[in-house]
């Protein structure tokens, strides 16, 4: 039995590497087709995959290069399919003329099962409210929702994606290791928060410091960042000027290190644009794994966890000095059980353990 593993961009190599594990324990011989262009770095890389499909450039998130740079790997990667043969494809979307082509090649081989597995929304999840409802944005909308009913199997990365589709069953995302042991040393008298992940235009940068000016009038607070991108130098500017100290750790890969910065802080920003329609972040369960509360601004999933479970706060415009005020005046006990309910989060919905048995039970319905 073979499966193509189909992704255009390097965004998901943990999910790949997820699912990559899961079919070769499974006796799947695995073959992964992906571009030769990074979403994320805007460059030609050296993709590590079987096979590596050239593409056009683009340099713009909103750009028509962009759009024609999908529909070309989407085109190749079907062209592609013909030449693997497989039983089995799981195809990651973005991008969404993938299944358009995947619907394509599936009619003219009706025996291949196809899983199609959301992990984002564009244009849904782009920060761009205003032009969504203009042609081109509907029509690249149109090029996954019209074709969705051809996959065998529909997977969404959380909750509030399925609400926008119409169908599907959840598969979250998982972090394939154990969780470090928490040794949290928080004091009294100082706040301390982190930021982790790439500091882009979907961070709500003017939410996160007013939140921390806030603060700051009742305590002394710092921010750790762990992480880089483009808006870093004005988020770091912007936080300094509402007297909040910085402390940059740059890019940080190994996991103690990060504990270590984790044990120190009180909670995580888990915080975008109102308009980005997202239900669960890879930081999050970042923050999960190491036992850190967050501060949040996500909808769907991470806001009812919020609620549910006691991992933090939902900060919304309105009540940005109410959870100022309470973050400030809580005491440390109560801190220490919100360590203990985000790490019982985590081992319920975000082990490698219930990736796996919800990957069992689709194959086991399909094949």
């Amino acid at each position: 039995m073979v499966v193509a593993l189909v992704y255009a961009f390097d965004t998901c190599l943990d999910r790949i590497h997820l699912l990559k594990k899961y079919y070769t324990s499974k006796g799947f011989e695995v073959v992964s087709v992906t571009s030769n262009f990074s979403h994320r770095k805007k460059a030609v890389y050296q993709a590590e995959a079987d096979v590596v499909i050239s593409v056009r450039e683009y340099h713009k998130n909103l750009s028509a290069d962009r759009i024609l740079s999908h529909i070309e790997f989407s085109k190749k990667a079907r062209k592609a399919m013909e030449d693997i043969q497989p039983d089995l494809i799981h195809c990651i979307i973005p991008c969404n003329t993938l299944v358009k082509e995947m619907a394509k090649y599936k009619k003219k081989h009706h025996n291949v099962k196809v899983m199609y597995d959301i992990i984002d929304l564009w244009p849904e999840s782009m920060p761009i409210d205003r032009y969504k409802g203009l042609l081109p944005f509907k029509i690249w909308k149109n090029n996954r929702d019209k074709y969705l009913s051809s996959g065998d199997v529909v997977f969404c990365e959380c909750e509030l994606f399925k609400k926008y589709v119409h169908c599907g069953n959840v598969l979250y995302w998982a972090i394939d290791r154990e969780c470090l042991p928490m040794n949290p040393y928080l004091s009294e008298n100082e706040l301390q928060f982190c930021y982790l992940g790439s500091i882009n235009n979907i961070i709500d940068i003017p939410r996160i410091t007013a939140f921390l000016r806030e603060c700051s009038a009742h305590k002394k607070c710092t921010l750790h960042i762990i992480g880089d991108g483009e808006n870093k130098e004005y988020f770091i500017q912007e936080v300094l000027c509402v007297g909040v100290n910085v402390v940059d750790h740059k890019e940080v890969y190994d996991f103690q290190r990060k504990q270590e910065v984790f044990d120190q802080c009180n909670y995580g920003f888990n915080v975008m644009k109102p308009s980005v329609v997202v239900g669960l972040t890879m930081k999050s369960l970042d923050y999960m794994c190491a036992g850190l509360p967050i501060i949040n601004t996500i909808k769907g999933d991470t806001k009812d966890f919020c609620e549910e479970w006691d991992i933090g706060f939902n900060l919304k415009k309105s009540n940005i000095k109410e959870v100022a005020e309470r973050v400030c005046s809580e005491s440390m006990d109560v801190q220490l059980q919100r360590r203990k309910n985000i790490q019982n989060l985590y081992n319920t919905y975000f082990t490698t353990k219930k990736f796996n048995a919800t990957l069992d039970e689709a194959l086991n319905r399909i094949f």
